[in-house]
């Protein structure tokens, strides 16, 4: 018998990608559970590598890839939206089977992502009850914590953990539940518990010093720390060294912050000890923070998805919303990259849109200012986040409650427009496939 099985739920939405999209805080509490000495299982509804699926998803460059998929009926509030829904992950069935091959456990700790994504942790908990009623879950994450209300009225019959401390947690799930003195075979996060790992997701650090308005690292996570050098080095070594991963992709909010104490010295280190990996930042750089010197650095030690967050050239934005970067800073920025060796196609750049009040224009400019930078612009729709300083300003102008129904947060139906324009938006779309297809 398992003390925990751990469950990571489907996504049910409009679009989903595997771009580096792991659940990082489960799988770290599972390495924590396992020092304790439990014995952990996994359970992961999306994985896109199980033998049985119906047909495998395609694999892209660098361990990203598609999830397989089953097209579902709308959910009724959102009709209006002109694009497919779907489950992402396994089907029903093939579920259902791992579930039964694993065995009641002691209990099932269940995460959640996306606020917008709680039907898939809804549904997990509805079929996990009917074939194991009497077993507790636990359901943490992200959707309950900053939507605690909502879970607390619709995850019936499920242990509902708002606490995003990870220490926490542990010290609760311990008086609950004896561990049966399994011994851990490691002490990072338990991506061996996967059927496959083609890629490891890190983290240099914790949480952000900074307070963009329409970001919520700061509610998940208040204080702002950092790992020992040490420590982040034996990581990558482990995983490159046993399980043979090229890729990893780091999940730091604030990457470049405290470059010469950090991430300076981890990357020298393995650099010292000739570690070849393929390094990836989807959650985005500081522009600010980057300079000649760390940019020869990064392309030294291997760094191939550089993302930097621009979000918009207007200067009035930004003031409004973050006050981290100037257009003249973006165009130094990626001056130091592309002298560094990067290529145009490895220098992504973030645009956010469909914010509170925005014209599309600027979104336009922003664009056409990144193509003539030499990098490739991309488009990043806003989501509404509950306890942001800027979803205040979202309820004003949404056609949805946002309040009321986190599917409203879906950052793929724009929900910060009253009456879209779908020609539009798509058009928009297509000029920034245009940008990057052509360099123009």
């Amino acid at each position: 018998m398992f003390d925990f099985i751990l469950i990571n739920p489907w996504i049910y939405d409009f679009a989903a990608y595997d771009l580096w999209a792991r659940p990082l805080g489960l799988l770290r509490l599972a390495s924590l559970l396992r020092q304790e000495e439990y014995k952990i299982a996994f359970l992961d509804c999306l994985d896109p590598f199980h033998p049985e699926l119906p047909h495998l998803p395609k694999r892209k460059a660098y361990g990203t890839g598609h999830y397989f998929r089953q097209k579902l009926p709308k959910p009724s509030s959102l009709l209006d939206v002109p694009r497919h829904f779907a489950r992402y992950g396994l089907p029903v069935k093939l579920f259902l089977k791992e579930l039964l091959k694993l065995g009641p456990p002691k209990a099932f700790l269940v995460t959640s992502l996306m606020t917008y994504w709680y039907p898939g942790v809804l549904e997990v908990v509805r079929l996990v009850k009917s074939v194991y009623p009497r077993v507790p879950i636990y359901v943490g994450g992200i959707y309950v914590k900053l939507c605690r209300e909502h879970a607390l009225k619709f995850l019936k019959g499920a242990i509902i953990i708002s606490e995003t401390e990870e220490d926490k947690i542990l010290s609760f799930l311990k008086k609950e539940i004896s561990p049966s003195g399994a011994k851990a075979p490691h002490l990072f996060p338990a991506f061996d518990l996967q059927r496959h790992i083609p890629y490891v997701v890190l983290t240099t650090s914790l949480g952000c010093p900074f307070s963009c308005k329409y970001c919520a690292s700061k509610i998940l996570q208040p204080t702002f720390k950092e790992r020992p050098v040490e420590q982040v080095v034996a990581e990558i070594k482990f995983w490159h060294q046993n399980y043979g991963v090229e890729d990893f992709a780091f999940y730091d909010d604030a990457l470049l912050v405290n470059f010469e104490r950090r991430l300076g010295p981890i990357l020298e280190s393995l650099l010292l000890e000739g570690i070849k990996v393929r390094f990836h930042t989807p959650n985005a750089m500081h522009i600010r923070l980057l300079d000649r010197e760390k940019a020869k650095l990064l392309k030294k030690a291997g760094f191939k998805t550089i993302r930097l967050g621009f979000e918009t050239l207007s200067s009035k934005r930004h003031q409004e919303l973050d006050g981290k970067v100037e257009a003249e800073e973006l165009k130094e920025a990626v001056t130091f990259l592309r002298e560094a060796g990067f290529k145009r196609e490895e220098i992504g750049v973030y645009i956010l849109w469909g914010l509170p009040y925005q014209d599309f224009s600027e979104v336009v400019a922003s664009l056409n200012f990144v193509a003539k930078t030499g990098a490739m612009p991309y488009l990043a729709e806003y989501s509404p986040i509950p306890q942001t300083p800027l979803f205040e300003e979202a309820k004003k102008v949404a056609r949805y409650p946002l309040e009321e129904d986190p599917l409203f947060h879906n950052n793929t139906i724009f929900p910060c427009l009253k009456e879209p324009d779908w020609n539009l938006l798509e058009s928009i779309k297509h000029l920034a496939r245009k940008i990057r297809q052509s360099g123009a």
